[in-house]
């Protein structure tokens, strides 16, 4: 990522995930095609805006879609995290889970998403969002 001034994070990365540079931070490819993706993105957004526009763009990605939300904070940081299924839409049905962050730096706001999804009924799933979406570590430069 090409912001000096973004947070740095750490995530575990399950066994048999890849990970790959993205404009936003990162892809993550997994077994049984599963994905996922790291981004960290500037936001001028307070938390708890940021959160709801997130969710409102990742549910208007299918027709038919659900969320269900936790509050999930970290290092200090306001964050939540969305489970859900998006049905309908180009990929078939499938679930995912999210975990989002509101980072504050000296200079600025960034929203921090770990983003996890797979076919619905795979059975790598739950144990894959339960080491991507953990707690993770937050480095401010």
């Amino acid at each position: 990522m090409g912001d000096a001034d973004a947070p740095k994070i750490v995530v575990s990365l399950p066994e048999g995930w890849t990970a790959a540079p993205a404009p936003a931070g990162l892809s993550l490819t997994g077994p049984d095609g599963m994905s996922g993706a790291v981004d960290i993105t500037e936001t001028a957004l307070d938390p708890a805006t940021a959160f709801e526009k997130y969710s409102d763009d990742i549910t208007a990605s299918a027709p038919i879609s659900s969320v269900s939300v936790l509050p999930a904070e970290n290092c200090g940081y306001s964050g939540q995290r969305l489970m859900g299924v998006l049905s309908g839409g180009a990929r078939g049905t499938e679930n995912y889970e999210d975990r989002i962050a509101h980072v504050w730096t000296n200079t600025k706001d960034y929203l921090v998403v770990i983003h996890v999804a797979a076919a619905q009924g795979s059975p790598a799933f739950d144990a894959a969002t339960s080491v991507l979406t953990g707690d993770f570590a937050i480095t401010i430069p």
